[in-house]
């Protein structure tokens, strides 16, 4: 475990969260954390008021406030971090607690709101648990696995199956090949207007670059396959993901920021395309 050095301070930060499909649907979410007791990125505890907003083709633009008690921190050997909190009508959050040993083990468990225009008019939510796993196999090679369960309101379970075997190419470049497969299947197909055929199967190929420049971390990952379902015939599948991740930069400043596309449907239009964007900055004091 990472030994805590310091003693507790405080910090606030900043987060937006932004993403957008092709049936117009439409998410931006704002967040302001106040870190009343922080020591680092792995020992902290606060509050966070976040502003959502949900925007679709055809119905009006819903806002809605919520709030979260934020916290992480560290064992002898286990993580763990987390925001537990409500929008007014529901309990939602995310918790995850892990281990950062070369087969890494997690546990998690997250709860929020089905993000398409019914999932928000009609306040739908979804509760997901599950595990992952982290599998070195030599220097090389590596396999991942996550198995979960997914309840959405109504009568849908969703049972989630993810593996990814990794092969380090040129290890002191950071550059690996992957192979990213996933597989889910709905008890309840077509319940509402989120994307639930019966079941779904995709596997991508994908190349990956992540390298360090000055203590920053660079991260892109680029991916090309296939994907069917129970009701269309294979297809093609894409996915594009970049990320950086600064270290403590100025007076205490830390930021990260991610986008990601992917052509895989998120709504009952079969839509192909979904991007997502995000951006976190942090000031400790």
């Amino acid at each position: 475990a990472t030994a805590q050095t310091e003693e507790p301070t405080q910090a606030v930060g900043f987060d937006i969260f932004a993403s957008s499909d092709a049936d117009h649907s439409d998410v931006l979410k704002l967040g302001l954390t106040y870190d009343f007791a922080y020591t680092d990125l792995e020992h902290y505890q606060g509050i966070r008021l976040e502003t959502f907003t949900f925007t679709a083709k055809g119905t009006r633009t819903t806002t809605k406030l919520r709030g979260y008690y934020d916290f992480a921190g560290t064992g002898d050997r286990w993580k763990w971090n987390g925001a537990i909190g409500t929008d007014g009508h529901s309990v939602l959050g995310n918790g995850s607690f892990y281990t950062d040993e070369a087969f890494r083990q997690e546990y998690f468990a997250s709860r929020d709101l089905v993000e398409t225009p019914l999932g928000v008019r009609h306040e739908l939510y979804s509760t997901f648990v599950g595990a992952a796993y982290d599998v070195p196999l030599d220097d090389r090679n590596t396999i991942t696995a996550l198995a979960g369960v997914q309840k959405f309101d109504g009568d849908n379970w969703r049972l989630h199956l993810r593996g990814r075997y990794i092969y380090a190419v040129e290890p002191d470049w950071g550059l690996s090949l992957q192979l990213r497969t996933r597989y889910f299947q709905n008890s309840s197909p077509h319940e509402y207007d989120y994307f639930s055929p019966r079941w779904y199967f995709e596997a991508v190929p994908t190349i990956q670059l992540r390298r360090f420049y000055q203590r920053w971390q660079y991260t892109v990952a680029v991916g090309w396959g296939a994907r069917r379902d129970a009701d269309m015939n294979w297809r093609s599948a894409a996915l594009a993901e970049a990320s950086v991740v600064s270290p403590s930069f100025g007076q205490d400043w830390y930021m990260k920021a991610g986008f990601t596309y992917s052509d895989m449907p998120v709504s009952a239009g079969y839509a192909y395309s979904y991007e997502q964007a995000t951006v976190s900055i942090l000031k400790k004091f």
